[in-house]
């Protein structure tokens, strides 16, 4: 390349984004529990260090092994799972998902699908190293620092998305049951509507929910259409119209759950930045 030639490069320029994230080291061995379904308006991107932990994310179930991430998108329904009493070591991050240059490759997914992120061993071993320090500069409050290796940690991470391992598999008529209420959950009106269309009594139904997804018909619907409730707010949508269009029988218990699930009234949600 001659002496004189010049090279012009651009750079996509990233906005101002701040970053929430924290660290669980805690060695002490926690009891199985499950977290209830929940959702955020933000990307998170959760990494799991040590425990025998699956997360259910819409209708797929992952199982993780330690250096593994579940990335979830906006209104994504999701919970984590400790299987066993085990220690549950692991990081969390919201990351506001504007930037399509930062992370576009991230939320590219449809819901519930290519959630598990599963780097190489050498990957994760690179990681590992990007967590110490981290962690040192979370200490020192340094904060380039802080987002220099959290930018680091995108770029590996990014490598591999779409590329982790499927969702477990799960019995024929719970991912017909699933599919149904994706299509439905804002008109189906009472669980009858399962046992009778697809043939399995109530307790077959609970059982089926219990043991793949860890928790019940119900309160499954009752999260989507939460989820929903909440795009349809942030959207424009009235208090009453975000009840009804999401299927919510009742204007009075809709605002009870909302406020008890994201501790917010629909209200107030809706008049938030």
């Amino acid at each position: 390349m001659a002496d004189n030639e010049n090279i012009h490069l651009h750079v996509p320029f990233v906005d101002a984004n701040e970053i929430e994230y924290y660290f669980s080291q805690s060695p002490i061995e926690n009891a199985a529990r499950v977290w209830p379904f929940h959702v955020h308006d933000r990307i998170e991107l959760y990494i799991l260090l040590e425990g025998d932990v699956s997360f259910a994310v819409e209708s797929s179930l992952y199982k993780l092994s330690p250096g593994d991430a579940i990335v979830t998108k906006p209104n994504e329904i999701h919970n984590c799972i400790l299987n066993s009493r085990s220690v549950h070591r692991h990081m969390c991050f919201w990351f506001d998902h504007s930037s399509e240059f930062l992370f576009g490759d991230f939320i590219s997914h449809n819901f519930g699908e290519n959630n598990l992120i599963v780097p190489s061993d050498e990957a994760k071993t690179k990681l590992l190293d990007v967590y110490k320090r981290l962690y040192d500069a979370s200490a020192q409050r340094d904060v380039y620092a802080q987002h220099h290796l959290i930018l680091e940690l995108l770029c590996i991470f990014r490598r591999f998305v779409s590329g982790g391992a499927p969702s477990e598999q799960m019995p024929a008529v719970l991912c017909d049951i699933l599919d149904d209420i994706d299509k439905n959950f804002k008109t189906v009106r009472s669980l009858d509507h399962f046992t009778e269309n697809y043939y399995v009594s109530a307790s077959t139904l609970n059982r089926l929910f219990k043991r793949y997804l860890r928790t019940t018909p119900k309160m499954y619907i009752e999260s989507k259409r939460l989820a929903y409730s909440r795009q349809l707010l942030k959207n424009g949508k009235s208090v009453l119209s975000a009840c009804m269009e999401a299927g919510f029988p009742d204007y009075s218990n809709y605002i009870r759950l909302f406020k008890r699930r994201f501790d917010i009234t629909p209200n107030q949600y809706k008049n938030s930045k």
